[in-house]
């Protein structure tokens, strides 16, 4: 059995760019880091009703084009952790975008290369190699 389940979704641009949440220095998972967008499956949800719900509650956008993209299993400190990510572009405007998040305290969007200077969890970084690797 998971400790957790969680559905994540990524917004890449036409540069294959991936948009991150910066997380507020006070938030309960992954504080002051960047990290995806999404959050747990509750109750009967499945994956993909539970990232599009995260999506209209963090950033009040309906994902269009969404694609599965991959499930992970990842062992945390909680316990064993059931991650499913999904992709879809980044057709919204920036502006627009950072007017309506709910979390975190910035979003960006990152080309591969600038990864490497940001504060980002381990588990976040494999996702982050297999989505620009694919």
């Amino acid at each position: 059995m998971y400790a957790r389940r969680i559905a994540m979704f990524v917004l890449r641009d036409d540069n294959n760019r991936v948009l991150l949440q910066h997380r507020d220095k006070d938030a309960s998972v992954l504080p002051d880091h960047w990290a995806f967008f999404g959050g747990g499956i509750e109750g009967n949800e499945t994956p993909e009703e539970a990232v599009r719900r995260e999506a209209k509650e963090e950033l009040g956008i309906e994902l269009k084009d969404l694609d599965f993209f991959k499930r992970y299993e990842f062992q945390e400190k909680k316990g064993l952790y059931e991650k499913f990510v999904f992709v879809a572009p980044l057709n919204y405007a920036m502006d627009t975008l950072k007017k309506q998040q709910d979390e975190g305290q910035d979003l960006r969007v990152f080309s591969f290369e600038e990864l490497a200077n940001l504060k980002i969890s381990d588990n976040d970084k494999v996702v982050l190699e297999d989505l620009f690797n694919q």
